[in-house]
């Protein structure tokens, strides 16, 4: 019998508030690049770093769920609510503790893949226990073209490039490396759609939901 391939999971985690094209787009551009067995989506519970959310848990959790149903299709998707549940415990949403949380689930072996924009990395030096992130997963990311990692804090330069590895090593490794791509051309805010603006990039089963529901 042939053993059967460890696992590998690509991990997209944000406040969804709402859902839009750039997020869809981030993850279709990794799915195709990786091929993992599983993609994770992890809304968060209660972001230390922003404002309160405008519309509840559970309607961010359906968007996810019509947002991502064509990826669905192609890769088994999980719309994991740990974050949600720490916070109606009153616990804040920590990258570290969440990754902690999953590492234990799917054991030593599994490979993870921690996915994100530019402007998330951009951040990341104020991110708790960042540097040790990367004992629990991988961090790949998508950036606009003419990207580079001197836009970045010096320290988290310094790992990123030190730690850059292959979609090979991403794929069959359980963590530890990064990975740039600086092929997604989508600039879309959340703020923006919130205020009514560019509503034709949230992905029309979203749009209607919104519309149907009075939500923003």
């Amino acid at each position: 019998m042939t053993p059967e391939p460890n696992q590998c999971i690509l991990i997209l985690g944000g406040s969804f508030d709402p859902v839009h094209s750039a997020h869809v787009a981030l993850a279709e551009l990794f799915n195709n690049l990786l091929k993992p067995t599983q993609l994770r989506i992890i809304p968060t519970g209660w972001s230390w770093q922003k404002a309160a959310f405008q519309t509840s848990a559970a309607h961010r959790v359906t968007m996810l769920s019509l947002a991502f149903a064509d990826l669905a299709r192609q890769t088994p998707l999980v719309i994991d609510q740990q974050e949600i549940q720490r916070a109606e415990l009153g616990i804040p949403s920590y990258s570290i503790d969440t990754l902690t949380a999953l590492r234990t689930e799917v054991g030593d072996q599994a490979s993870l893949i921690f996915v994100m924009g530019a402007d998330q990395l951009q951040g990341l030096h104020s991110w708790q226990n960042w540097q040790h992130l990367f004992d629990l997963a991988h961090i790949a990311v998508a950036a606009r073209p003419g990207f580079t990692l001197e836009a970045l804090d010096t320290s988290v330069a310094n790992v990123f490039e030190q730690r850059s590895g292959s979609l090979d090593q991403l794929r069959t490794r359980p963590c530890g490396h990064t990975y740039l791509c600086a092929d997604l051309d989508i600039d879309i805010s959340s703020t923006q759609i919130r205020h009514g603006k560019n509503l034709s990039l949230v992905p029309p089963e979203v749009l209607d939901y919104i519309q149907q529901h009075h939500i923003y």
